[in-house]
C-alpha cells in the first residue's frame, strides 16, 4: 500500500486552513425544490462531508432574480427563508470540519420571446450569447452582480468563493477570442479578455473583504484550434495572482469539448494534472489539479510530483463520499471506484430520480436510503450473483442478517463479468472487484457452479429469498436465425468465438454498438442494424458522441429504422419502414437486440414461502446502476 502523506497534510487557501488536500468542486445536483435547500441535498453534501473531504463547492444562487432566474432547481437567496435553508446545509457540512465555497458565475446567453440579432432558437424561445452584444455598462454591471454575489455568499457564511472561468461559460469566452470579438476594453489583447476576471477578483477582494477567499477555476487549454492554450492561460494565471486570487483550478475544455471537462471510459486518468503543473510554474499560489483523478494513489501520485497542490474529486466522491476516510484508515480495497461511466450522474441522471450513480445507489437518496441495523437477524438466501446480488447479499449481511448467495457459473458477476471486455471499459472492472472485497469482508457463504432449484433454496430454511436471476437474450424470431454463425452477444463475450471478416450486428443500443467497436478492425466490415431512428438513444452525450466518433474512423456502417427479418447463409436479410428489403453480406452475425426478465422461480417459491422478492434484470431490463438500486431499494427494508 501507498504512503498517503501528501493527501492528508493540511493545506491553506488563503486565510482558509484545510484539514487536507481533497476538495469537491462544483457538481450541480440539481436536488433544489422550488429553489430552496431540502433534505435530499442536505443529506448529500453531509454524507460527503462525514467522509472527509477538506472542501466542497456548492451550486451558484441565482444572483439576479428574477431577471436570470433558471428555474425551480436553483438556488435563491433574495429573501432571508431561502438563505435559512443554506445556512442549515452549511452547518451541517462544517460539523465534520468540511469547508463550503460558493461557486460563482453568470448566465452566458440572454433569452428572447422573438428573434432578435445573432439569436438562435431554444424551445419556445430566443437565446444569443450574451459576450458581444453586452455595452461596456452592461458588462461592469454583471461584474458588480457576481461581486454583489460574494459578499452575499460572506453574509451567508461560505468559507469563500469559486469563480467559474472555465466550461465556456461568460468569462471564459471573454478570455478566448473564439468567442470574444468585441473592440472595447474587454476584448482584444490578452489583458483586455482577462479584464472581466481581473475586476471581479479585485472587486470582491474590496467589497467582501482581503481576507474572503477567492478560487479561480481556469480554462487553461480549450483544446481546439485557434482556442486558448497554456502559454496565454499560464499569463490569465499570473493576472489573477496579481489582483488577489488565493488559488487556481485547472480546468480544461469548452462547449464543444466537454469531453476533456468531463473525461469519459476512453481518456487515460488525469488527462488535465500536466494543465495544474504547468500553471504551477507560473504561480506561487495554490493549484488544484482536477478531472477523471478517480483513486486517493492517483490523487497522491500527483501532489508527490509536484503538479498541484490539491486535487479535485467530483465522480470519485459520488462513486464514494468515505474516499478520504477509508484511504486514511488503511481500508482503500474497500473504497467504490468511479469507473467513469457516465451512465447515472451525467446530464439529468436517472429517469424519475435524477442525478445518481451506477455504483453507489445511495447517490441522491442519502436522505431517504438510510442503512441500519436489522431489527429481526434473518437467514437470507439470494439467487444470482451479479451486481444486484452482490449488493443485496453485501447489504443484508452489514445490516446483521445471515446470508447465503448460489451463483450459477464458475465466478461471480453476472453479466458485468463482459462489461470491461469492450474497448476502453477496462474501469469496469472496479466495480466487481469491489463487490468481491465486501462478500469477503462480510463472509457471505457462496455456491458457485450451483443453479439452484427450489428444493435447494428450500433445504436452507430461509426467512428470505431475494431472486436476482437477471435476464436471457431476446433473440429475435426469424427463419434460420440458430444457424452456427449467429451469436447471442453473451456467447460472443463469453466463449470469443471466431469473428469472419464481415459481421453483421443486430441492436443499436449501447452493447450493439460497443461491440461494434470491439470487433470492427481494417480489413472487416462490421454493419449495425438498428430498428428505432437512431443509435445509442439511452447513451449519454459525452460517452456517446465519443463512441460515434470512434465507430465513424473505423468505418463502421450504422443502418437506422431498419429491421433484421431473416438469416441465410453469409446474409442478414433486412426490410426499411417503407418496406424495401435488402440484405447484408455477414458470415458472422451477433445478436444484440435486449433481454427478457427471468424470474422463473418467483412463482413456484412464492407457494412455499412467505418472504421472496425479485430485484435487478429479473423483474426490469435496465443498466447495472438499475440493478443496484434495486437491490438497495430492498435490502434497507428488509
Amino acid at each position: 500500500t501507498m504512503n498517503y502523506t501528501h493527501l492528508f497534510q493540511p493545506g491553506r487557501i488563503g486565510c482558509l486552513s484545510l484539514k487536507n488536500r481533497i476538495l469537491m468542486p462544483l457538481y450541480p445536483t440539481k436536488y433544489a425544490t422550488e429553489s430552496r435547500v431540502n433534505e435530499r441535498m442536505i443529506a448529500f453534501y453531509r454524507e460527503r462531508a462525514r467522509g472527509g473531504v477538506a472542501l466542497i463547492v456548492i451550486d451558484c444562487p441565482c444572483l439576479d432574480y428574477p431577471a436570470v432566474y433558471k428555474g425551480k432547481n436553483e438556488l435563491r437567496v433574495d429573501e432571508p427563508s431561502f438563505v435559512q435553508g443554506i445556512r442549515k446545509l452549511l452547518k451541517e457540512i462544517r460539523q465534520y470540519d468540511t469547508r463550503a465555497f460558493m461557486h460563482l458565475t453568470y448566465p452566458h446567453e440572454e433569452v428572447f420571446r422573438e428573434k432578435v440579432e445573432g439569436a438562435k432558437p431554444k424551445g419556445e424561445q430566443w437565446v444569443r450569447p450574451s459576450i458581444n452584444y453586452m455595452s461596456s455598462e452592461e458588462v461592469y454591471g454583471t461584474m458588480d452582480k457576481m461581486a454583489k454575489g460574494a459578499v452575499k455568499a460572506r453574509e451567508i457564511g461560505y468559507d469563500g468563493v469559486d469563480i467559474q472561468a472555465s466550461y465556456g461559460e461568460l468569462i471564459a469566452q471573454f478570455l478566448s477570442t473564439l468567442t470574444n470579438r468585441r473592440n472595447d476594453e474587454f476584448g482584444g489583447t490578452l489583458e483586455n479578455r482577462a479584464r472581466f476576471l481581473t475586476g471581479l477578483i479585485r472587486e470582491i477582494k474590496q467589497t467582501a473583504g482581503p481576507d474572503f477567499p477567492v478560487m479561480v477555476k481556469l480554462v487553461c487549454d480549450e483544446f481546439v484550434p485557434k482556442g486558448l492554450t497554456l502559454n496565454e492561460t499560464a499569463d490569465i494565471a499570473r493576472m489573477a495572482e496579481a489582483s488577489g486570487a488565493d488559488a487556481i483550478v485547472a480546468n480544461g475544455g469548452n462547449k464543444k469539448t466537454k469531453h476533456r471537462t468531463i473525461p469519459p471510459h476512453s481518456s487515460r486518468p488525469a488527462p488535465l494534472a500536466d494543465l495544474a503543473g504547468g500553471i504551477k510554474e507560473a504561480v506561487r499560489i495554490p493549484v488544484v489539479a482536477i478531472a477523471k483523478i478517480n483513486t486517493p494513489d492517483l490523487a497522491e501520485e500527483i501532489l508527490r510530483q509536484g503538479k498541484a497542490d490539491f486535487v479535485g474529486m467530483v465522480r470519485a466522491l459520488v462513486a464514494d463520499p468515505y474516499l478520504p476516510e477509508k484511504t486514511l484508515t488503511g481500508k482503500h480495497e474497500e473504497i467504490r471506484v468511479c469507473i467513469c461511466c457516465l451512465e447515472d450522474c451525467a446530464q439529468d441522471g436517472v429517469s424519475g430520480l435524477g442525478r445518481s450513480c451506477t455504483v453507489n445507489p445511495f447517490a441522491g437518496q442519502e436522505s431517504t436510503l438510510t442503512m441500519t441495523p436489522a431489527p429481526i437477524k434473518k437467514k437470507v438466501t439470494v439467487v444470482g450473483g451479479g451486481p444486484a446480488g452482490l449488493q443485496a447479499a453485501i447489504l443484508c449481511a452489514e445490516r446483521g442478517h445471515q446470508v447465503t448467495l448460489f451463483e450459477k457459473e464458475k465466478e461471480l458477476g453476472g453479466q458485468f463479468l463482459y462489461a470491461d471486455r469492450a474497448p476502453f471499459k477496462e474501469e469496469n472492472a472496479e466495480l466487481l472487484r469491489y463487490l468481491n472485497t465486501m462478500i469477503n469482508k462480510y463472509r457471505i457463504t457462496v455456491h458457485l457452479e450451483n443453479e439452484a432449484g427450489v428444493d435447494e433454496i428450500l433445504t436452507g430454511s430461509p426467512d428470505v429469498v431475494i431472486l436476482a436471476t437477471g435476464s436471457r437474450p431476446r433473440i429475435p424470431d426469424l427463419p434460420k436465425i440458430n444457424l452456427p454463425f449467429v451469436y447471442d452477444y453473451r456467447q460472443y463475450y463469453r466463449d470469443n468465438p471466431y469473428v469472419a471478416k464481415r459481421v453483421a450486428i443486430i441492436g443499436g443500443g449501447d452493447i450493439g454498438c460497443e461491440t461494434a467497436d470491439r470487433i470492427a478492425a481494417p480489413g472487416r466490415k462490421v454493419t449495425v442494424v438498428e430498428i428505432q431512428d437512431e443509435v445509442l438513444p439511452a447513451m449519454k452525450d459525452i460517452p456517446k458522441e465519443d463512441l460515434l466518433t470512434r465507430l465513424r474512423a473505423k468505418g463502421v456502417t450504422l443502418l437506422t429504422g431498419v429491421e433484421a427479418v431473416g438469416v441465410e447463409c453469409g446474409l442478414l436479410k433486412i426490410r426499411d419502414k417503407q418496406g424495401n428489403a435488402s440484405s447484408v453480406t455477414a458470415d458472422t452475425i451477433i445478436i444484440a437486440a435486449g433481454a427478457i426478465p427471468d424470474a422463473s422461480l418467483l412463482k413456484p417459491l412464492q407457494e412455499k414461502i412467505s418472504e421472496v422478492y425479485a430485484i435487478g434484470e429479473a423483474v426490469r431490463i435496465g443498466n447495472a446502476g438499475d440493478a443496484i438500486r434495486s437491490a438497495a431499494d430492498l435490502a434497507v427494508k428488509l
